[in-house]
């Protein structure tokens, strides 16, 4: 196990609503992150991730317990050494006016500089090297606002990484991308754990992108309570469901996906290999249909078969075939008959 960079004891967040008054979103939190490490933070709406995030950072104060970094409590740093060890990417968009990527970038060493010093050869080495890391090689001299939402995330993720931290720390950075774009921020975030030796914690809405990437899961209830494990050991465990599962809404543990469920669903049997068989399954589910694992009288049978290099589905119920070029189809003519 590598160098244990940030751990908190009995911590316990939330605001102060006047000296008397507080409201705690957590605690009894003994977290633990180390060098090398991605985690995702992950929870429902309102559990209180991003006054962790905030909290870890210093940039909320603790109503109770310690945060540590690097065997050190959080308040004893000063703020330059402080900014050695934590990054923070936060959520809201900045507004950058004219200004290149690499000027942008180049904030990132003002706690180094002081806002009206100059940049040394080393600072622009180090903005340049942190636009290396999240493969932006080329765009010095673009303009921010011309760049595209995905871009102008890496542009943020670089300008933190201008610091030198050890330990970085993002709330929601895919929260604005679309699916490719999240999933090339998850991997900058991963490659920068294990190709860069950072420690990375990060918020995140997408559940299935934390449970391919993270190397392990802070998973936060309602009440502010926080499990951690390896995604596949919150999984088997059952914390991922009962963390997320909704009236009507259930997370399949053998799917890692979350599927509605229909009180009057038409039992089917569906036989078949490969991805046209998961993606079968996918849409006969979608469209209210319990595909049964065993095949029973009765039952109305689907087979997913291939002739003369044509994927094709067939059909049998009551002595009955019929066969379809496509899963729409196929699912019109299983509504059709279920409504008879």
């Amino acid at each position: 196990m590598k160098e244990l960079l940030l751990n908190t004891h009995q911590l316990e967040i939330g605001y102060l609503n006047g000296k008397p008054s507080r409201r705690i979103v957590g605690s009894g939190l003994n977290l633990t992150l180390h060098q090398g490490e991605l985690v995702c933070l992950v929870g429902p709406n309102g559990a209180g991730k991003s006054t962790l995030l905030r909290t870890l950072t210093g940039l909320l104060p603790a109503l109770g317990g310690e945060v540590y970094i690097s065997g050190r409590k959080l308040e004893e740093y000063p703020r330059k050494e402080l900014a050695n060890e934590i990054s923070v990417v936060l959520t809201s968009p900045i507004q950058v006016g004219a200004m290149t990527v690499r000027e942008l970038v180049a904030m990132g060493r003002f706690p180094f500089t002081g806002l009206f010093d100059r940049m040394s050869e080393k600072d622009w080495n180090i903005v340049d090297q942190s636009l290396k890391m999240v493969g932006l090689e080329g765009f010095e001299e673009r303009m921010v606002h011309k760049l595209s939402d995905g871009e102008r995330q890496k542009v943020m993720i670089a300008r933190a990484l201008a610091q030198e931290p050890r330990l970085l720390v993002l709330d929601e950075p895919t929260a604005y991308l679309d699916l490719p774009g999240r999933v090339v921020v998850m991997s900058l975030l991963h490659d920068l754990a294990y190709g860069h030796d950072k420690a990375v914690l990060t918020s995140t809405h997408d559940l299935d992108l934390a449970l391919r990437h993270a190397d392990r899961i802070w998973l936060m209830d309602e009440h502010g309570v926080i499990r951690q494990g390896a995604p596949e050991d919150l999984v088997l465990n059952g914390s991922f469901a009962e963390t997320f599962n909704r009236r009507g809404v259930n997370f399949d543990p053998s799917s890692g996906t979350f599927e509605t469920q229909s009180p009057a669903s038409v039992p089917v049997f569906l036989e078949g290999q490969g991805p046209e068989f998961i993606w079968t399954k996918r849409a006969l589910r979608r469209a209210g249909f319990c595909v049964e694992k065993d095949e029973t009288p009765g039952t109305v049978a689907i087979k997913v078969i291939t002739r003369e290099e044509k994927l094709q589905w067939q059909v049998e119920f009551e002595n009955q075939v019929n066969i379809f070029s496509s899963i729409y189809d196929l699912i019109n003519h299983l509504k059709s008959q279920s409504t008879h």
